[in-house]
This record gives structure tokens, C-alpha cells and sequence, in this order.
């Protein structure tokens, strides 16, 4: 079964800077611990699932000359939001 999740650009971008984030966290954490070997949990690869497609949509959509996405502004915004 697939869901829908509506976002705009800024909710978008949000999400997947913060995905991308904690992908890093679990990925340094990995790299951290006793056993280098340790195979990812559940929850790691799932979040890099959904990490993955939302990259790939907001890639596409920055590359879109029809779409007006801009992946870096949107992130600049929301680093300058308060």
C-alpha cells in the first residue's frame, strides 16, 4: 500500500535536510562502535529508504527547468528562518 504525503517546498527540503542528518548521526555512530561489521537496524535502513525518495523527488524538482525548486535557497531559508 502506498500514502501520499503533501508537502511544499520548504516542508520538503526541511525533511530531508533533517533525514539527511540523522542518516549521518546512525551512519557515525556505526563507524563508532566496537564492531565496524554490525549490520544497520531496521529503523537506519528505512530512514535511508525514505531519504532516498525524498531526495530523488526534491533533485528532480531542482532540476526541473519547469519547476521553480531550489534545493540550496530553500535551504538557506530555512537556516535563516528564527
Amino acid at each position: 500500500m502506498k500514502h501520499t504525503l503533501e508537502l511544499d517546498d520548504l516542508e520538503l527540503t526541511a525533511l530531508m535536510t533533517h533525514l539527511q542528518g540523522q542518516s549521518e548521526i546512525m551512519v557515525e555512530s556505526r563507524l563508532n562502535c566496537s564492531n565496524r561489521n554490525e549490520i544497520p537496524d531496521r529503523e537506519e535502513v528505512l530512514l535511508n529508504m525514505v531519504y532516498a525518495n525524498l531526495f530523488t523527488l526534491a533533485y528532480q524538482a531542482d532540476k526541473n527547468p519547469k519547476v521553480d525548486y531550489n534545493i540550496i535557497e530553500n535551504q538557506d531559508r530555512i537556516y535563516k528562518y528564527k
